[in-house]
């Protein structure tokens, strides 16, 4: 640049010179080229060229303009920011999902003994929901923090999100982090408050902590499709959750039921047009089962009293209303068939599979009605049981007046909207009455399943991810990403359990019919991130399982849908070493090697990953302590935790055959049943009770024990 400025400078010398003297001599000799310029800056993109001929590649055009930039990508780990130490305490940040400090509440440090203290006093599932939700020892640490928390240990957090403790006495403590009073954005706990730690693991450390935030009161479902839209299609639409309703044989947009090869074998009699047989009724039974199904006619002496033919018409669209369908047939008096149009299938997952039909109710609205028909995947025809068998009946009485011997349409009290919707959508809502019928809504999706409540707009009729996280919308629309949405891993435990247990246990709920769908006045189901005691206040009117019908005598359960039920009453949920919860165990998003979302999957790994002693690894060893002598038959394989800590009391789908005690000759054999659903108490059914539930004797090591069965 210096160069060109001189040069021109010559020039105008040059021309100024001549002005004022005379003619010009002879030219003098052609001087240096000067030094070149700078190059300019580019100039504009040329129009793209045109197309070569066909066959050839055509020499690449100029690069186009960049697109439009694309949704900024999850937040990665936030920087380590070092804080100065303290010789005898702890340090340490609290940051939430958009990773920035959280300004305000405090740490504490809840005393492990506290905790183990609590855990002696059993936790009474027969209360009224008024007097449980006032109960100090469900809630294993905001329980202790309202109790004694002013006597706590604690370390205020300032406006840089940093909190200082500064002398941390002997023992082992839980770091949970509780808001301040004013603070509407987040939820207490913290994803360091499930395992204790001792004094020499705290004393000198930085420990920062990552909390969870809420969405706000007005924050309104946005369904799955806006959570992918960022996150990415994720495993999650493999897990039974969002594969639970789905119209017959045909897989939404959110649905992927790979992992299950048998999810829909029941269509399959749909299609071979089969008729099924309810014969040997008993109206007065109770339960759902009144009748045994077989898809053969019974011989005599057996009454047959109603069929229902399964029907499919290739004529029909894929997925419209009446390519599958049921006929009803009364057996034991004149009265015209019924025809029902299937419009959902109700699981096919986990070890059954049940049929929805939609009728119109009076006002014009729809709803939904469970078929008398259960498919049981492991079902077997030789049973003992008839409940067991391929086909079953499911709630006859609400199709069929056995006492009369007529059909009967359903009445609205019974329909599927009512009863059990609310934990199969996402973003649910019940409108109706008694009256006029029942309507489910869920949250409006373009990649929705199915039409619902009738609107002509498909919903998310599953569990998605606003399911567990809370409604998106305020997520969704924050100008900081990773705010106003439940991290349930971040929540105090208990509150992470109470997003799995209003659906997996038997409360009754306040709103719409009140059912067993835990919904309050306004028939809405509990957001995530609610405590225990919101819950019971709000949600039910019946604490959890009816100990008639849903226990068995020894507190074990025998209906399924009770994993919350059981592991409320386990030394997992308290206790003061580690505060488990189902993501202890499950991988909310699914695991493709193990269709139960296991997080280890099969095997002894998910107990031994905490149970880290030799006596646990070694279970062989174990077994031994407790049994008093040696097991050198059978195979390591043999020896799994969950053989004896998890017996399959309740049932869902089929029982399924265990112990044959046929000893001696001489007595009559006993066929020892187990169902299909795991005990989540984790402890052990011994042979007192043999006689009236699964244990852990008639499974797997009942084979070698039989004869023991009478010296319990």
């Amino acid at each position: 640049m210096t160069r060109r400025v001189r040069g021109w400078a010559a020039v105008w010398a040059a021309v100024a010179l001549a002005a004022c003297v005379g003619p010009s001599g002879p030219p003098g000799a052609v001087g240096e080229a000067g030094a070149p310029g700078e190059a300019g800056a580019p100039g504009e993109a040329g129009a793209p060229g045109e197309a070569g001929l066909p066959g050839e590649a055509g020499a690449p055009g100029p690069t186009g303009d960049l697109g439009p930039a694309g949704p900024a990508g999850e937040a990665g780990a936030p920087a380590v920011v070092p804080l100065a130490r303290e010789p005898r305490g702890v340090v340490g940040l609290v940051r939430d999902g958009t990773g920035r400090p959280v300004n305000g509440g405090a740490v504490y440090l809840v005393p492990a003994d506290d905790v183990r203290a609590m855990a002696r006093t059993p936790i009474n599932l027969a209360l009224p929901p008024s007097e449980a939700a006032r109960d100090a020892t469900d809630e294993p640490l905001e329980d202790l923090l309202d109790a004694r928390g002013a006597m706590y240990t604690r370390g205020d957090v300032g406006a840089d999100g940093s909190y200082r403790i500064a002398t941390v006495v002997d023992g082992r403590y839980f770091l949970v982090w509780k808001p301040a009073a004013g603070d509407a954005e987040h939820l207490p706990g913290g994803d360091r408050c499930r395992v204790s730690v001792t004094q020499a693991a705290l004393v000198g450390q930085q420990v920062d902590l990552r909390v969870s935030g809420v969405p706000g009161p007005r924050a309104t479902y946005v369904g799955s499709t806006a959570c992918i839209n960022c996150h990415g299609r994720h495993r999650a639409t493999r897990t039974a959750h969002f594969n639970g309703l789905q119209v017959p044989g045909r897989r939404g947009p959110l649905q992927d039921t790979r992992a299950w090869p048998v999810f829909d074998v029941g269509l399959a009699a749909f299609r071979e047009g089969r008729t099924l047989y309810y014969y040997g009724c008993d109206g007065a039974a109770s339960g759902a089962i009144k009748c045994r199904v077989t898809p053969e006619a019974p011989a005599a002496p057996a009454v047959v009293s109603f069929e229902v033919r399964l029907g499919y018409d290739p004529a029909v669209a894929r997925g419209q209303p009446g390519e599958y369908f049921v006929t009803l047939t009364n057996r034991r008096n004149p009265q015209p068939p019924a025809r029902y149009d299937v419009v959902l299938t109700y699981g096919g997952a986990v070890y059954k599979q049940r049929y929805l039909v939609r009728l119109r109710n009076p006002n014009g609205t729809w709803s939904h009605y469970v078929l008398p028909i259960q498919y049981n995947t492991a079902g077997d025809p030789r049973s003992p049981r008839h409940d067991s068998w391929p086909w079953r009946d499911y709630n006859s009485q609400v199709w069929y007046d056995h006492t009369a011997g007529a059909l009967l349409s359903p009445s609205r009290a019974r329909s599927f909207d009512n009863n059990c919707a609310g934990c199969h959508a996402t973003g649910f809502s019940l409108t109706g009455s008694a009256t006029d019928g029942w309507t489910a809504h869920a949250v409006s999706d373009p990649n929705g399943d199915y039409d619902l409540d009738g609107d002509a707009r498909p919903e998310e009729i599953n569990l998605g991810c606003e399911s567990c996280h809370g409604p998106g919308s305020e997520h969704l629309e924050a100008r900081v990403r990773g705010g106003r949405i439940v991290s349930p891993g971040a929540l105090t435990p208990e509150r992470e359990m109470m997003t799995c247990g209003a659906c997996h246990a038997r409360p009754v709920g306040v709103g719409g019919g009140a059912t067993e769908a835990p919904l309050d006045r306004d028939g809405r189901m509990p957001r995530p991130g609610i405590r225990r005691s919101e819950f019971l206040a709000g949600f039910t009117s019946r604490t959890d399982a009816n100990p008639a019908s849903d226990l068995f005598p020894s507190g074990d359960s025998a209906s399924h849908h009770q994993q919350y039920t059981d592991f409320l009453r386990s030394g997992m949920y308290r206790n003061g070493d580690q505060l488990m919860t189902c993501s202890s165990c499950h991988d909310p998003h699914g695991d493709d090697r193990n269709p139960n979302m296991l997080r280890a999957g099969s095997g002894n790994d998910s107990c031994t990953n905490c149970h880290t002693t030799a006596e646990y690894t070694a279970p062989r060893a174990h077994v031994e302590r407790v049994i008093g002598f040696r097991h050198e038959v059978p195979t390591p394989l043999e020896f799994r935790c969950t053989t004896c800590h998890m017996v399959r009391t309740a049932t869902s789908g089929a029982r399924r055959a265990q112990l044959l005690d046929a000893y001696p000759a001489t007595a009559t054999a006993v066929q020892y049943l187990h169902g299909d659903i795991a005990g989540h108490r984790f402890n052990v059914p011994r042979r007192a009770v043999a006689s009236v539930q699964p244990t852990a004797t008639t499974n797997a090591c009942g084979t070698c024990h039989a004869l023991l069965l009478t010296n319990p």
